[in-house]
C-alpha cells in the first residue's frame, strides 16, 4: 500500500513539473521518451522482485490455504503495481506529446 502511495506522489510531482518544459525540442522529447520507457521497465522489474519476495515470505511464514491466499494477494498486488507503472508511462508519454506540440 505504501509503495502505491509513494508511486502516486511521485507521479503527481512528475506531472506537475512537466508543465515547466512547454515547447520542448524534438531532441529533448526523444530523451524524455527514453527516460519514461526506462522508468516503466524499472518499475516492472521492481514489481517482479517484490512479487518474488512476497511469495517467499508467504512460503516461509504460512502453510496450506493461508499460504495460497497469501500468494494470491502477492500476485494481485504485483498486477496493481504493473498497472500503476503502465498508467504512469502513458501519462508521461501524453505529457511529452503535449509539450512538444
Amino acid at each position: 500500500m505504501n509503495k502505491t502511495l509513494v508511486a502516486l506522489v511521485a507521479a503527481a510531482a512528475a506531472t506537475l513539473s512537466m508543465g515547466v518544459y512547454a515547447d520542448e525540442s524534438p531532441a529533448q522529447a526523444s530523451v524524455d521518451k527514453a527516460q519514461a520507457k526506462a522508468d516503466l521497465k524499472s518499475d516492472k522489474a521492481q514489481s517482479h522482485a517484490d512479487l518474488k519476495a512476497n511469495k517467499a515470505d508467504c512460503k516461509a511464514e504460512t502453510s496450506g490455504a493461508v499460504e495460497r491466499a497469501c500468494k494470491k494477494d502477492a500476485k494481485a498486488q504485483a498486477k496493481v503495481d504493473n498497472a500503476d507503472a503502465k498508467l504512469q508511462y502513458k501519462q508521461d508519454k501524453a505529457d511529452i506529446k503535449s509539450n512538444t506540440n
